[in-house]
């Protein structure tokens, strides 16, 4: 998803995440163990300094909340004729459904714990300070459609930082995709 998208467009999204949330140890390794693993596990050999059962080698390949940007998924949804293809050409490439649950795992904050997301590493712009919290609130698009989240700060006059309640992540959203109620809440410093 782009940091750019409209608070609808992360509603959409929210709402098929929160139908069944991917979960990294039941949904995700285990085909990563059948499909990956080959190439990419201690216990057989270890190719691009990847070892898909080593939580700390995700990072160069994850990208927390932006599956599309990911350099799994680029791989996994690669052509045949592309070099960086994984697994590669004509050996056991991953089922649509499959790459499906991977990106929904990547998109709901690629927690290596449960179903939930991982907290983001930092937030951007307004963090609270310590030992204060944040009050979740209400925010509406102009379609009507809500969503719970935080209030992390403006970018410009143009652009609000989100943090959804129920994943974590922080989006750039554009106020004027907000309703006025919440575009004034925005102006307001989240009060």
């Amino acid at each position: 998803m782009k940091l750019t998208a409209s608070l609808s467009l992360v509603i959409a999204m929210l709402l098929a995440a929160n139908a069944g949330a991917v979960d990294f140890k039941k949904d995700v390794l285990p085909v990563l163990n059948q499909k990956c693993s080959e190439c990419h596990s201690a216990s057989k050999k270890v190719k691009g300094k990847f070892d898909i059962g080593k939580p700390g080698d995700y990072a160069k390949h994850v990208k927390a909340g932006q599956p599309d940007i990911s350099g799994i998924v680029l791989n996994v949804t690669a052509d045949d004729s592309d070099d960086s293809v994984m697994p590669p050409k004509g050996k056991n490439r991953m089922t649509p459904p499959q790459i499906a649950a991977l990106k929904q795992w990547i998109q709901d904050g690629a927690s290596f714990t449960g179903g939930g997301a991982a907290p983001p590493a930092a937030s951007a712009g307004g963090a609270p300070t310590a030992g204060t919290s944040p009050t979740a609130l209400k925010w509406t698009n102009t379609a009507g459609a809500s969503i719970e989240a935080t209030f992390e700060g403006l970018e410009g006059s143009d652009f609000v930082l989100l943090k959804v309640v129920s994943t974590g992540i922080v989006h750039k959203v554009p106020l004027a995709s907000l309703s006025p109620e919440s575009q004034t809440l925005a102006k307001n410093g989240g009060k």
